[in-house]
């Protein structure tokens, strides 16, 4: 079924195949994501994970197949206003070493012509939503951050312009373990908020559980699964997806039980 609402995105037997490589990286993707849906994409280091997300923002073209969105053809877009509208933040965070915090976060808000009084206010807004005080935070450069810090500041520019689209690749692979259920649950809670289209890529299975509302499983550039986290739990169709997402028995309870945590919780 093909989703016809503002801001979804579709991907229609997309494929990406490398110069000088014989094999796809990606082969025949089709799948649809809702407006305000948080996908969330999971597989094995070289799947194909991060290349989808690149796909979206034109990091890496198609070679064959179709993305769309908002029922619009990726290549009608010109390229530099549409990565403006699409947030994205990747776990080697891409800071400006020469610029502070605050200049990092105002780069794309100044590119739309917001006025300085409202681009001041939104990096006050996004750096307390990242637990990071802007008084302390607004003129340090990335240099004397921690790299969960720097990980941060990565997803409050992605959201700083009140993206159409957000992609997270990684987005808290570096940050402390105690802080990031924390900070997992206010990113949920602004997206919830804004309902922002958002694909976020991750290797940890529990975070994918507990945070999309669907799961992609990619394996070796294909699609093998898509569908709610209660569904692939109870019903995965393949072995591959069954032993990524529900390992042993013991796991697999452990994993639903928390699951009916996330869901008498929303």
């Amino acid at each position: 079924m093909t989703i016809k609402a503002p801001y979804a995105l579709q991907f229609d037997r997309a494929s990406v195949r490398f110069p000088g490589t014989a094999t796809y990286a990606l082969e025949n993707i089709s799948l649809q994501v809702a407006p305000g849906e948080l996908l969330t994409i999971v597989g094995a280091s070289g799947s194909g994970k991060s290349t989808l997300l690149r796909c979206v923002n034109r990091l890496v073209e198609l070679c064959d197949g179709r993305i769309e969105i908002d029922g619009v053809a990726l290549e009608s877009f010109a390229i530099d206003p549409l990565r403006r509208t699409i947030g994205y933040a990747i776990q080697g965070v891409g800071l400006f070493a020469h610029l502070t915090v605050a200049e990092n976060l105002a780069l794309v808000p100044e590119s739309l012509g917001w006025p300085r009084a409202r681009i001041d206010a939104r990096i006050d807004e996004m750096l307390a939503t990242v637990r990071l005080d802007p008084q302390i935070y607004r003129r340090r450069r990335p240099r004397a951050l921690s790299g969960g810090q720097a990980q941060r500041v990565g997803i409050a520019r992605a959201l700083m312009a009140y993206p159409r689209l957000l992609l997270l690749d990684e987005p808290f692979g570096a940050v402390d373990p105690i802080l990031r259920p924390q900070l997992q649950a206010e990113l949920l809670g602004v997206l919830r908020a804004a309902r922002t289209t958002t694909l976020f890529v991750t290797h940890d299975v529990d975070e994918a559980l507990l945070l999309g509302d669907r799961i992609a499983v990619i394996d070796e550039g294909h699609l093998r699964a898509i569908g709610t986290p209660r569904a692939l739990l109870d019903r995965p169709p393949d072995d591959f997806t069954a032993e990524l997402l529900c390992g042993d028995a013991l796991l697999h309870e452990y994993r639903r039980a928390r699951l009916a945590v996330r869901e008498q919780s929303r």
